[in-house]
């Protein structure tokens, strides 16, 4: 008897036999077309035959294997990320750790082609703890809205735009490095902590802004390394992290929070942890909250820059022209 052809993107009755051969066909599907699925014009996620938005619900409600295809779908979908993030914006992929060879495992994260030369001005994107890996805010947003929302896309094109390096973390996506934290504490130590003082900006949404904290109280040079932080809807609290007064007073004086509010973008916001200036993100959705407050946070990070630039040209000693001749 021949055994039916399934094709993975079709809902279908199937009898309990059949589950180990669909299992089996999802676990070398690597491509998004092979799911029947692509990406319009307008960065919408949209059926290959009917032209429809994206369903769950592939197997008529059996539940585990409509997890079990949307847990494979993710996974291509984090790819296709990668690839655009390689081929439209030319990141490259920094193995870590360092000295892994590539039969041991490893995880990676991205940069711009001049992150790692000691940069002027360098941001690094840090996304909340979950499912989502580097380039992307929400997996929910890319599948339900479109890229832009979804993605870390828009701020790489702009930071790349205004002349910034870029580094996107991928703290979800750990072999080799068990948290969120470990993930962030190495990247510091290894790439980060070698920039140009007061040449660093985090932005950083959800739990990626308790890591930041976390990295904060760990090494005392982020102090001096960075000039700012956007903190997005940030899980972070200084009093449960035991943050001491000077990285209080250092929160207090570089960072911004922009959090969930029904009050339009960028009017104050009242908060139990005031510790630092917290602004409204202009929605009340943690997960479009980065792509509500962008203009926001690129304004900030500009206006935190060129604050640090005067503060060095204030600093540096004015050369006239006796002093120069007696030089």
């Amino acid at each position: 008897m021949t055994e039916p052809v399934l094709n993975i993107g079709d809902p279908v009755l199937f009898p309990k036999m059949e589950e180990r051969m669909i299992l089996k066909q999802l676990e070398n599907t690597k491509r998004l077309e092979e799911f029947k699925y692509f990406f319009n014009e307008n960065g919408q996620l949209r059926h290959t035959e009917t032209n429809q938005p994206f369903v769950f619900n592939q197997y008529n409600n059996a539940m585990n294997l409509n997890h079990q295809w949307y847990t494979a779908f993710g996974t291509v979908l984090a790819e296709y990320v990668y690839e655009l993030l390689e081929k439209e914006y030319r990141l490259k992929r920094l193995y870590i750790p360092v000295n892994a060879t590539m039969d041991e495992p490893r995880s990676f994260c991205f940069v711009s082609e001049g992150a790692l030369d000691n940069p002027s001005k360098l941001i690094v994107l840090l996304q909340d703890r979950g499912v989502s890996r580097a380039g992307t805010w929400s997996q929910q947003l890319i599948v339900h809205d479109c890229l832009d929302t979804g993605t870390q896309m828009p701020y790489i094109k702009q930071a790349l735009r205004e002349n910034y390096e870029v580094m996107v973390l991928n703290p979800n996506d750990n072999f080799m490095l068990e948290s969120v934290e470990q993930h962030t504490f190495y990247v510091w130590d290894h790439f980060i902590s070698k920039c140009a003082p007061m040449s660093v900006a985090f932005i950083a949404h959800g739990y990626g802004g308790l890591a930041v904290v976390n990295l904060l109280t760990e090494y005392s040079d982020v102090m001096s390394k960075v000039y700012a932080v956007a903190f997005i809807n940030s899980n972070h609290d200084v009093d449960h992290q035991n943050v001491n007064l000077t990285e209080r007073n250092w929160i207090a004086k570089n960072c911004r929070t922009w959090s969930l509010s029904a009050k339009p973008l960028d009017k104050p916001v009242a908060s139990m942890k005031m510790d630092c200036v917290q602004v409204s993100a202009g929605t009340e959705n943690h997960d479009l909250a980065p792509a509500s407050c962008f203009h926001s946070i690129f304004k900030f990070l500009k206006k935190a820059s060129n604050a640090q630039k005067t503060k060095r040209l204030t600093r540096s000693p004015i050369v006239t022209r006796s002093s120069s001749k007696n030089n």
